[in-house]
């Protein structure tokens, strides 16, 4: 659970086909580079896969800069137990962060939520939540600061998108809360 709520926060996306159908996790990374993080991912949600699961891989375009990226995906069947996700993280079809984040997010999730969508800044780190709305990323830097006594603010992209930073005051508690739950390939994000 505390793995899925980090990347619902990153990457991840509960579907539903319909009101009435069961939903379905849903889970890509473009960057092929991170393979070893992706199958990590998936390895925790196979059991929710039909059985000889494989992913689905694939070349995408993005339209905004013309780049050819390639993609891998995995997507779990529609079961019961995504419902719940999709109610809390889901408002009309737009994703967003839950009233009870700081009760959902626990070390685990927040180093999936930085595997996922984090990058070093600086000393710092930032949170590159761009899908969320500033409401919702106050709730985030809300969590942060009260529940794991981080500090942070907003930072903006060159696109005026706003990101969470992380300071480098609360860098070592950070990445003694999170490493434990890192995989090698990614501790690049914290420094290593």
């Amino acid at each position: 659970k505390d793995i899925l709520v980090g990347i619902l926060l990153g990457d991840g996306h509960i579907a539903r086909r319909s009101p009435n159908s069961n939903s379905r996790l849903v889970y890509a990374k473009t960057a092929i580079a991170h393979k070893e993080y992706f199958y990590y991912v998936l390895s925790f949600f196979l059991p929710f896969c039909v059985k000889d699961y494989k992913p689905y891989s694939r070349i995408t375009k993005d339209n905004r800069t013309n780049k050819t990226y390639s993609a891998i995906s995995f997507t779990t069947m529609q079961l019961p137990c995504f419902n719940v996700y999709r109610e809390i993280f889901y408002k009309l079809n737009t994703k967003i962060v839950p009233e009870n984040i700081k009760e959902l997010l626990t070390p685990r999730g927040l180093a999936f939520l930085i595997m996922d969508d984090g990058s070093r800044q600086g000393s710092g780190l930032h949170l590159n939540v761009y899908a969320f709305s500033n409401e919702d990323i106050d709730k985030l830097i809300f969590t942060l600061q009260t529940k794991f006594n981080f500090k942070c603010s907003i930072h903006y992209n060159k696109d005026k998108k706003p990101r969470i930073y992380i300071f480098k005051e609360s860098m070592v508690d950070l990445i003694t809360l999170v490493k434990p739950y890192f995989i090698e390939e990614m501790l690049y994000k914290l420094g290593f």
